[in-house]
């Protein structure tokens, strides 16, 4: 069947069985295309240069699930065809949690820095973004259509027929690994259900990146955050007793840009006034305020940033400059914003 001249093609996907699929399923098509093809995985721009060479005459693609700077760099702005494949947020993180055996806040660290790596990807015009929810049968077309425009209509259904003729292509598509009740659970399993859900609902502000659209807003789950003086996330935080820190985390996050983070909370019986400072830190402090916390009520304060490598966390910190004497605070929310 192959009758196309060679290309080059560049896969992203984050890093689940579906995006690995993909991979394979790209590598497949093009090779039924276009003859011999090399399928190299790479993460940066020198193992790319090194086995580069390999590839002959025939085609290439390259596949990445964690890309640095240097390749996105190199590959988005080239003229090579780009598909990207997505997933649920949720079916990210518990199959991260499951096959890494991580703990659900560590998951989803881990999720939010793949998927805001991947950003600029997802971003691209030029970027054909695969989910799950196709029959293989759209996914092969969809693929032929972007990779080869000019080719006869009969391509796809060729390359398809030939696939699943083969046996190199189930018409049901991948196994079916997404986890269930009957799925073993993983020995680092939540102790605490109700913190492991408002922890996953992390990453669902950042499903708008799969649909080529940047988040209007980010909502950091109080959860994630550390509140040395509480032990239940929900609790709140009695700020008598020495200058200390009082709130740290989340360790997320973000795309590359500029953002501005609010965090709001309620105060009550800080009759003689509490001295606080706040502060972003991502390798180094970005921005820092000091305030006086109201004396009852709901209080808000903004934060503006930037961020330059989306590999880097965000760690935000809320400290007591003083000793206090009393007073009660309860972190009611953290949302981001580009700004």
């Amino acid at each position: 069947m192959a009758a196309a001249a060679p290309l080059g093609v560049a896969v992203f996907g984050v890093s689940t069985p579906f995006a690995y699929w993909g991979f394979y399923l790209v590598r497949e098509i093009v090779e039924a295309a276009t003859g011999a093809t090399l399928h190299l995985h790479v993460t940066n721009l020198q193992q790319l240069h090194a086995r580069f060479e390999e590839r002959g005459a025939g085609s290439i693609v390259v596949t990445s699930d964690f890309p640095d700077a240097d390749l996105l760099d190199f590959l988005l702005p080239s003229p090579l065809p780009l598909v990207v494949f997505a997933d649920s947020t949720g079916d990210f993180v518990d199959w991260t949690v499951h096959s890494r055996r991580m703990s659900v806040p560590n998951a989803v660290r881990f999720c939010c820095n793949i998927t805001c790596v991947l950003t600029p990807a997802f971003l691209s015009p030029k970027a054909l973004i695969i989910s799950p929810t196709s029959p293989p049968a759209t996914i092969v077309a969809e693929i032929v259509a972007h990779l080869f425009p000019n080719a006869d209509k009969g391509l796809a259904g060729g390359i398809y027929d030939a696939l699943v003729g083969a046996g190199r292509l189930s018409p049901e598509g991948p196994a079916d690994w997404r986890l269930s009740a009957e799925t073993p659970k993983n020995e680092l399993a939540p102790a605490d259900p109700e913190r492991a859900a408002e922890t996953k609902s992390g990453l669902a502000s950042y499903a708008t990146i799969f649909s080529r659209r940047l988040p209007s807003e980010i909502v950091w789950p109080v959860a994630l955050f550390t509140c040395p003086d509480t032990e239940h996330w929900r609790e709140p935080i009695d700020l008598m007793g020495p200058a200390r820190i009082i709130m740290y985390g989340p360790y997320l996050h973000l795309p590359a840009g500029k953002w501005i983070a609010r965090v709001e909370f309620e105060i009550d019986e800080a009759i003689s006034g509490v001295e606080a400072a706040t502060d972003v830190f991502i390798s180094e402090v970005l921005v820092e305020k000091v305030f006086v916390m109201p004396t009852k009520g709901i209080f808000a304060y903004e934060l503006a940033f930037a961020v330059n490598d989306p590999r880097h966390a965000v760690e935000i910190r809320l400290l007591t400059k003083r000793s206090a004497i009393e007073g009660l605070l309860l972190v009611r929310s953290v949302v981001v914003r580009p700004g």
